[in-house]
């Protein structure tokens, strides 16, 4: 049984980490990304330590980490940037094997979200991948609700992604 995660916000100093985890969830669940594995990997260590500062602090941009004690990586991450409109849009969101249906998601969406009410946003918004019915169940739990939206997914434009939202 793993142990208990802790959520925190990425540290501007982990841009080796950010980008260890990325990697990690784009291997293990490349289909549902906006960006490819090959893409994800040609970033030069300059990337990360910006992206990396850039969402260690302020209420722009901000990433967050799920940690289990006894462990060198993160178990789990999200990324959430706001708009001008009062909207925090989520976005990344992974969970490790042997992880995942025990919080370790909810916790990150509720990190965001606590985040976003700090920073003045009205709520969060998701953009899902139209087939992948089991994350729209899982954002649906979390009281997320489809409007309607929805726009061509980048990989493959033959795809849609909907627009899910949760007011804060």
């Amino acid at each position: 049984m793993p142990g208990v995660p802790v959520v925190r916000r990425l540290r501007p100093d982990e841009g080796p980490m950010l980008r260890a985890v990325r990697l990690a969830a784009l291997a293990d669940a490349p289909g549902d990304a906006t960006t490819t594995l090959a893409r994800t990997e040609a970033h030069d260590a300059d990337h990360w330590a910006e992206a990396a500062a850039a969402n260690a602090s302020g209420p722009l941009q901000a990433t967050f980490f799920a940690e289990v004690a006894g462990r060198e990586e993160p178990v789990g991450v999200v990324g959430a940037y706001a708009n001008r409109d009062g909207v925090v849009n989520l976005f990344g969101l992974w969970s490790a094997p042997g992880f995942r249906d025990i919080g370790v998601a909810d916790d990150l969406i509720a990190a965001v979200a606590a985040w976003a009410r700090e920073a003045g946003a009205m709520r969060l918004r998701h953009w899902v991948v139209e087939r992948n019915e089991f994350a729209r169940r899982f954002y649906e739990g979390q009281g997320f609700h489809p409007t309607g939206g929805a726009m061509p997914y980048e990989p493959d434009p033959r795809l849609r992604q909907v627009e899910m939202v949760l007011d804060l």
